[in-house]
């Protein structure tokens, strides 16, 4: 490394770290005594890489980024986070031999172990990316079945902290990401309102219980349910009973833009009953 000052070929590294990816030396000429500092970043323009049905490509850093963007849809990861968690993959892909080809499957298990991080967004997002990695069925050892699937949660952070699946749901995620408690009384009173007018006060009551059980019923087995969800089904609940009421709660559970999507659905409900 030639000093930028003097030009001597004689300088000695004092200090190395690792900044943002890049690996920052404090390099120090030893003719003029001068310091200077230098950042190095793998380059990983001469990999290939072997795919599954053994054709060989061009490493494509690309890549691994858009696979733990899929995986993060829908989380708090920031795209900077994603640039950090490829490069820590991309220091750590340096084979031995530049002829050899990595191979697809260790690029994977090299994401999975590098996906890892202090909050639950950075779980959540590693355990999907697990889920599409060992879920196929081709990869050797890979989750075969739910019980495969649990067995490696349970190895890869331990014990649930739920001791039994609940027979119906415990936790809502909104629209906004934020978490609640399953109330069905919020069901109730939302079909309730949706149905008004529909009958005596009674039979308003009863179909507002009647969709607010099919709801329960439908999301059974499931401890964590979204908002959507919770809509969708009481939708279709609706639909078979009242469809007045149907379309009074779709408009709002659907968000209607316009005159035509009333249009649409209340042209289906004619279509369906005749």
């Amino acid at each position: 490394m030639l000093c930028p000052f003097c030009g001597s070929e004689t300088t000695k590294v004092v200090d190395s770290r690792m900044c943002e990816g890049e690996r920052v030396r404090k390099r120090r000429c030893d003719k003029c005594t001068r310091t200077h500092t230098t950042a190095e970043r793998i380059s990983a323009e001469w990999m290939k890489v072997r795919k599954r049905n053994d054709t060989v490509e061009r490493f494509v850093r690309a890549k691994i980024a858009e696979s733990i963007r899929t995986a993060a849809g829908g989380t708090p990861l920031s795209p900077a986070d994603v640039k950090t968690f490829v490069d820590r993959v991309v220091q750590v892909l340096q084979p031995d031999a530049p002829d050899v080809p990595v191979h697809s499957r260790d690029i994977g298990k090299l994401v999975m172990e590098q996906l890892r991080g202090d909050t639950a967004a950075v779980d959540v997002v590693r355990i999907r990316y697990a889920m599409v990695f060992l879920g196929s069925r081709v990869y050797p050892g890979g989750f075969r079945d739910i019980a495969a699937f649990v067995r490696w949660l349970d190895q890869e952070y331990g014990s649930p902290r739920v001791t039994a699946a609940p027979e119906g749901p415990t936790s809502v995620i909104k629209r906004d990401g934020r978490t609640e408690t399953f109330q069905p009384g919020k069901i109730l009173a939302g079909v309730r309102q949706a149905a008004a007018g529909r009958g005596t006060p009674a039979e308003v009551d009863q179909l507002a219980r009647r969709v607010t059980d099919e709801v329960g019923t439908r999301l059974a087995g499931q401890g964590v349910v979204t908002s959507q969800q919770i809509g969708a089904e009481a939708i279709h609940a609706l639909r078979a009973i009242d469809p007045i009421a149907y379309l009074r709660y779709a408009a709002a559970v659907k968000g209607y833009r316009s005159v035509d999507d009333y249009w649409l659905d209340a042209t289906a409900l004619l279509e369906s009953a005749g």
